[in-house]
């Protein structure tokens, strides 16, 4: 005889208190979100918007740059600002900064800007003097200070009978050498550094005792070329060299003061370091000066220059433990050594920095994050970790960069369609949260907020900050921003589940603030349609379960979105077993 059974149906519940942040992949944990906005893990475990930003400011005009030091500085089209006063004006580009000590070097205009006397406006790094055709340059030869020599004899001859002390200047061989007389051991000494004083009027007035400057035009070939001023006043220099006796030019005389032109710059133990992909070379400047980038003395404090061998231009420059690190989009070239002497240049093979990105090389709790070719990465010192996964097969590329309170911002332009959007990656949690389509193009981090300027010439501050301090009041205008609106959508429910199995009901747990709504919407089957199934609106702080009732599918997506703040605490999902007849004997 056969008998034929019905299995009763069965449930079962599952429920998730932890929530991931953002993962796009086509197969993602019930705990995370295929796509978000707005979303922040300030209050892991629980699922929340982020806090609300603070629009300081919008100005007309370009925005050129944002830089944090003391205080707040940034360029607006041709005006600096610091600590929101107009301190200089500048070329209307986009600007590098570099902090050294008090001074703040402004590339690519190769300006200073010093912090300890504000009001004192910008100096140049380079500079130029040029004498006048038809008017006398003078040359001598002088010691070290500029104190001319008591007429040597100029013979090629020793002179005879001379008294102790007497200068000969030795014109037998070539080149010509200085003598003095001793009477004590009756021998000429060879004079082994002599010196030429370059007189004219107001020569030396833009120039430093220790510059490294570039002559060029002098009737005294041996000068032509890079020297170091070793003394000065207003209207003399002085440079190492020889002359036999006094001697002017009437031709014109050009004494210049320069500093390469570099991609990417960077400061490491009181040098600042640049890079240029057009020379293929590495510069760092004068130690502690950095008006000088050729004093080449054979000292631990002289400037230093090399040539970089490999293929492709450098794409950033960054500052990391105890290097220099020059990036390229497939390697890195790392410098270390505290002197030009020992100064050693290697090179290493990996995800370097994506051209266009070089803004997003950013130092968070010690690590180093910035986006490569493939995606965003984190690098320690021995090859970078990829953060990229959760992005799925969306490409992105001219990012730009932030950090602070263990956090990085990054804020990215699609491949495909040329849109922005801007990304939290927690540290602390390793976790992904997309917040908005923000195109930021500079930010800054400062008194432990993270302020920002976007391509709408907008200034702001990531953190929401009260604006109390004047040095991020701009022309008093402060405002924070709105209810956030914001969204959180879930991976395919469903596809998983074997045995004819249906997800018969979901429970969303939460609290709303005041003034806030949220709605919860449905996608069946993959369809692109959003259908919806709760809406909850609140004048006051409450908690709610919202129960939701899937129609009969193969599968679908969760949708909860709202405008305000809100908190999710859980999502549990009752699974219910499809009946099966089975027959026994």
């Amino acid at each position: 005889m056969r008998l034929t059974t019905l299995n009763a149906n069965t449930k079962s519940r599952t429920m998730h208190r932890a929530f991931r942040g953002y993962n796009h992949r086509l197969v993602i944990n019930d705990t995370e979100f295929f796509d978000m906005k707005n979303m922040t893990g300030d209050y892991y475990p629980i699922l929340s918007p982020r806090r609300r930003r603070l629009h300081i400011a919008n100005y007309s005009g370009n925005t050129n740059g944002v830089f944090a030091k003391t205080k707040l500085l940034w360029v607006k089209g041709t005006s600096l600002f610091y600590n929101a006063q107009l301190v200089g004006t500048v070329a209307d580009s986009p600007k590098q900064f570099v902090s050294m000590g008090a001074l703040v070097l402004i590339f690519p205009d190769k300006k200073v800007f010093n912090t300890a006397n504000p009001t004192g406006g910008l100096t140049n790094m380079e500079t130029s003097f040029s004498s006048t055709s038809g008017s006398d340059v003078t040359y001598t030869l002088t010691r070290q200070d500029g104190t001319a020599y008591n007429n040597p004899t100029v013979s090629p001859s020793a002179p005879e009978n001379p008294a102790d002390g007497a200068l000969w200047v030795d014109t037998s061989g070539s080149p010509h050498v200085l003598k003095v007389y001793s009477a004590y051991s009756e021998t000429w000494t060879q004079v082994f550094t002599t010196y030429i004083k370059i007189s004219y009027a107001n020569i030396g007035q833009s120039f430093n005792k220790g510059d490294g400057v570039t002559i060029s035009g002098s009737t005294i070939s041996d000068l032509n070329g890079t020297m170091v001023i070793q003394d000065k006043g207003n209207d003399y220099i002085v440079v190492i060299g020889m002359i036999d006796q006094t001697t002017t030019q009437s031709t014109a005389l050009t004494v210049s003061r320069s500093v390469p032109s570099m991609d990417f710059l960077t400061e490491y133990q009181n040098r600042v370091w640049g890079c240029s992909s057009a020379n293929h070379e590495v510069y760092c400047c004068k130690l502690g000066d950095p008006y000088n980038w050729n004093v080449y003395d054979g000292l631990s404090t002289d400037s230093y220059a090399a040539t970089i061998g490999s293929d492709g231009d450098f794409t950033g420059a960054v500052t990391y433990g105890n290097y220099v690190l020059f990036f390229k989009a497939d390697k890195v070239h790392y410098i270390q050594g505290d002197r030009p002497s020992n100064f050693v240049i290697g090179e290493k093979a990996l995800r370097g920095v994506e051209k266009g990105s070089e803004k997003s090389l950013i130092i968070v709790d010690e690590i180093l994050y910035y986006k490569s070719p493939e995606g965003v990465v984190a690098y320690t010192g021995s090859y970078p970790d990829n953060l990229y996964e959760p992005f799925g097969d969306i490409r992105y590329k001219n990012a730009v960069g932030g950090g602070t309170r263990s956090k990085y911002y990054i804020s990215m332009q699609r491949e495909d369609d040329s849109s922005w959007h801007t990304f939290c990656y927690d540290t602390k949690k390793g976790l992904w949260y997309k917040e908005d389509d923000l195109h930021v193009t500079y930010f800054a981090a400062w008194n432990n907020e993270l302020f920002y300027m976007d391509s709408d010439n907008n200034f702001g501050s990531i953190f929401g900050t009260t604006g109390n301090d004047s040095s991020i009041i701009v022309q008093n205008q402060t405002e924070m921003e709105g209810p956030v609106d914001w969204y959180v959508e879930t991976g395919n429910i469903g596809l998983d589940l074997p045995d004819e199995k249906t997800v018969s009901r979901i429970l969303i747990r939460m609290s709303v603030d005041t003034d806030t709504e949220v709605s919860v919407l449905v996608q069946y089957d993959s369809s692109g349609i959003w259908t919806g199934a709760r809406t909850v609106h609140t004048n006051s702080l409450n908690s709610f379960t919202i129960p939701i009732i899937p129609a009969r599918c193969d599968h679908m997506k969760i949708r909860i979105q709202g405008t305000g703040d809100c908190k999710i605490y859980s999502i549990s999902k009752e699974i219910e077993n499809g009946s099966e007849l089975h027959g026994n004997l």
